[in-house]
């Protein structure tokens, strides 16, 4: 426990003491600066005999209450008349400016008083609040994670469904359209399954750090390919740690899982290896993902002749483009350096929903 919370609570445990027993210490609080005052005589010269009473003041205010603090406040004045203003060792003034400044003296710890209590009850209604948002935030975590939980149990079984149906298919097209739905629901189910991991121990459920994010994703996709028995290829990941709204994070994540399966399935054949280099990362007002394979390339997008249309132009394209559009930002494929490989590119803004990691 630290210096604060240590304070905090001696605060809060003298501020519930019964009335008799607050006045009873603010009177010994006084008593010892008296005390104290009169042995710091040869220091301080009479134009500070007000001083160490008004710290005294505060400290009854704040340890106790503002009762304490006026009790203190009329207390330092009867001592200070008594002990420092002539005639000494009297509670009568016959001076006019002694009676005005001592005057000033109690409006002053009164005031100082009144303050002290507000600003603590302020304090406390801070508290309260940030306490109450707390317990907001807490619900709000667990619906979300409620939510993702049922959306990963749907979509499981919305595959599981596909996969049935494309079984008791009579015709190839309708088995592969059916495959390929049951592919991209298992696709969004392994997004939210990510997004959930990344969000546990997250103050703001409702953001995802997009390093955590793009290089769990690439791991899980890098597994499941691996246990597909599919051609020994390497996957690489390299991403800056931004705070991305959990709505555009799916959008990524679908980005990168199309991309990435693109890569395993079409970028390496014959059953060659090779490696795929991911990289996200942030340029100036938008943010980049990159996909890159050492595969032996394809064709351009939108490069005319008798030639067959590069690989991934159909539906997969499609899918990207449209997927580039929710996130309001743009998508190519390029061929890669020297013409070996592929380059898959997603720019979108980085604006406000995105915060700086």
């Amino acid at each position: 426990m630290d210096t604060r919370n240590i304070i905090d609570g001696a605060i809060h445990a003298t501020r519930r003491w019964p009335v008799v027993l607050r006045y009873a210490a603010t009177c010994a609080l006084v008593a010892a600066v008296l005390a104290l005052r009169q042995m710091a005589d040869p220091i301080l010269g009479e134009h500070e005999r007000f001083l160490l009473f008004l710290a005294a003041i505060l400290l009854a205010a704040t340890l106790f209450d503002r009762g304490s603090g006026i009790l203190a406040t009329i207390l330092s004045a009867l001592a200070v008349s008594y002990a420092y203003m002539p005639p000494r060792y009297s509670l009568v003034i016959s001076d006019r400016a002694q009676l005005a400044a001592l005057l000033i003296f109690v409006v002053i710890g009164v005031l100082l008083a009144s303050i002290v209590e507000a600003m603590h009850r302020a304090i406390e209604a801070l508290q309260v609040a940030q306490a109450n948002l707390q317990e907001v935030q807490r619900a709000r975590a667990l619906l979300l994670e409620e939510f993702r939980h049922r959306t990963r149990n749907d979509l499981g079984s919305l595959v599981g469904i596909l996969l049935l149906r494309a079984r008791a298919a009579t015709s190839e097209a309708a088995r592969d359209g059916l495959r390929e739905a049951a592919d991209h629901a298992l696709a969004l189910a392994r997004v939210h399954t990510r997004l959930a991991k990344g969000s546990v121990a997250a103050e703001d459920a409702t953001t995802v750090d997009t390093r955590e994010f793009v290089i769990g994703l690439c791991d899980d996709l890098e597994k499941a390919f691996a246990g597909d028995g599919l051609r020994p290829v390497a996957l690489h990941a390299e991403a800056e740690a931004h705070r991305l709204t959990t709505e555009r994070s799916v959008q990524l994540g679908l980005v990168l899982n199309e991309a990435i399966t693109n890569a395993f399935k079409y970028a390496f054949p014959e059953g060659r290896g090779g490696q795929v280099q991911v990289r996200f990362r942030r340029e100036g007002g938008h943010f980049l993902l990159t996909v890159a394979d050492d595969g032996p390339g394809m064709l351009p997008e939108g490069e005319l002749g008798e030639a067959p249309p590069a690989q991934g132009s159909g539906l997969g394209t499609r899918l990207l483009r449209a997927l580039a559009a929710q996130l309001r930002g743009s998508f190519a494929r390029r061929a890669g350096e020297d013409g070996v490989g592929t380059v898959v590119e997603l720019r979108f803004p980085a604006d406000t929903l995105a915060r700086g990691g």
